[in-house]
């Protein structure tokens, strides 16, 4: 039964509960608006706004609806979602590339996670890592908020601590829930719709479906930990020596909450860069994943890049370079395919582009388009399905490990779980600290 953890299958459904985003009204223009009544509220002095009783009848006396009212959420999020990307898109990125010796590896990725476990710094990371803060002195979150956050980040580590050092019988329990509590500080720094915890939901976000080992969400399930996961990188962020951008999501997430999707663990292994090889090994099946180089051209009009995809032998399908690099010169030369981008266009991608342990960038042909998952949630979908095995098919999880069912199965998950604890630190460091640390 578990050989269904190397099936490549994917549903799709057209499918939304209550919106998340919505144009109508025009959120900024309210805004607008009741700034201008602000204005009109001050010139009238005490003595007649005391007439009106109060600044909130003062501006329905001026027409203007109530900007808290709860329906309105939608349109307030499409708004913060908006901002936030237009402010990420127009500032000098913050983040810096870390390269990291091999040797000192595991050792210095834990100094750095444990360095995020400081009140100060959690305070500081609030405000690089959300564009639209602000840079006034009560900007940004509070002291006990950023406690909170330290006491997530501890966990998480100490949870990804007893995982690494426990028996592969164990890891998928303990990697998803240190995942999890990571995940809580990456949503409330990063996200454009949560500024505390006590506002992220008690669901997991997803579903697993016990039946077809598979895992579900967007569309009409239950929000939680991992829609807002996703909602939380309203930008992507593609940062190499000499390259660095930001891609606009926005389509991404407005499309996640409308199309539910049923996947499976084969589909989402081939979408991880340092499964390549042992997937196309144990499957038979091709990898999602195409080694990719940016390089600059020679352009007298603009700065342009050169997006070079595939190893030589091996290339994407011309559909999904056609979905990611839309309305952009596509080409081939030496068996790779060739996109050349002006760099002042590059956030009009709708490529999903991952960077591995090295620092190396990989196309990925995207199952779900136009739904971009940011690598972290897709780790997450892959460990909470292993983990429901684990718990919940004790027997034949332990076959796997055993290699009594498949080696090809067998190697497909000891593979995985070697790979992803070594590049679990990397994924929670680049999605919550001031680094993007690789290894060199």
């Amino acid at each position: 039964m578990l050989e269904q953890i190397a099936l490549d299958s994917l549903t799709h459904t057209v499918a939304s509960n209550q919106p998340m985003f919505s144009t109508v009204p025009d959120y900024a223009s309210l805004l607008q608006e009741k700034s201008n009544i602000l204005e009109k509220w001050k010139a009238l002095g005490q003595s007649n706004q005391r007439g009106f009783g109060s600044l909130r009848k003062f501006e329905a006396e001026n027409n203007l609806i109530d900007i808290k009212d709860p329906e309105l959420l939608p349109s307030k999020n499409t708004y913060l979602l908006h901002n936030e990307i237009q402010k990420r898109l127009s500032r000098e990125e913050p983040l810096s590339l870390l390269p990291i010796e091999p040797l000192d590896f595991d050792d210095a990725t834990l100094e750095l996670a444990e360095s995020l476990e400081n009140v100060i710094e959690i305070k500081e990371l609030y405000k690089l890592r959300k564009a639209s803060v602000g840079n006034s002195s009560n900007a940004g979150i509070s002291t006990e908020e950023a406690a909170k956050l330290k006491n997530c980040f501890n966990q998480g580590r100490e949870l990804f601590l007893s995982g690494r050092n426990g028996s592969l019988m164990v890891k998928p329990l303990n990697f998803f829930y240190a995942l999890t509590a990571y995940t809580y500080g990456v949503i409330v720094l990063n996200s454009p719709f949560r500024y505390r915890k006590d506002m992220l939901p008690g669901s997991h976000g997803m579903a697993y479906l016990p039946t077809s080992i598979q895992a579900q969400f967007g569309g009409d399930s239950a929000r939680g930990t991992f829609s807002d996961l996703v909602s939380s990188f309203p930008t992507h962020l593609i940062k190499t020596p000499g390259i660095s951008f930001n891609i606009d999501c926005s389509r991404s997430l407005m499309s996640f909450y409308e199309n539910r999707f049923d996947v499976s663990l084969g589909t989402l292994l081939s979408m991880v860069p340092e499964m390549a090889d042992y997937y196309q090994l144990t499957t038979g099946n091709p990898s999602r994943c195409f080694p990719l180089e940016i390089a600059s051209t020679n352009n007298i009009r603009s700065v342009t890049w050169e997006f070079q995809i595939g190893n030589g032998e091996t290339r994407p399908s011309s559909a999904s370079i056609e979905h990611a690099f839309n309305g952009f010169n596509v080409s081939e030369r030496y068996g790779k395919t060739i996109v050349t981008v002006p760099a002042a266009n590059a956030s009009k991608l709708n490529a999903i582009i991952y960077t591995d342990l090295r620092g190396n960038l990989w196309f990925v042909e995207n199952p779900f388009f136009p739904i971009m998952l940011p690598e972290i949630a897709v780790h997450f979908l892959i460990t909470s399905i292993f983990s429901n095995i684990m718990r919940y098919r004790p027997d034949e999880w332990g076959s796997v490990l055993l290699n009594e069912v498949s080696s090809n199965i067998s190697l497909l998950t000891r593979h995985y779980f070697s790979s992803f604890q070594r590049k679990f630190m990397l994924l929670i460091l680049r999605a919550s600290s001031r680094f993007i640390p690789y290894t060199i």
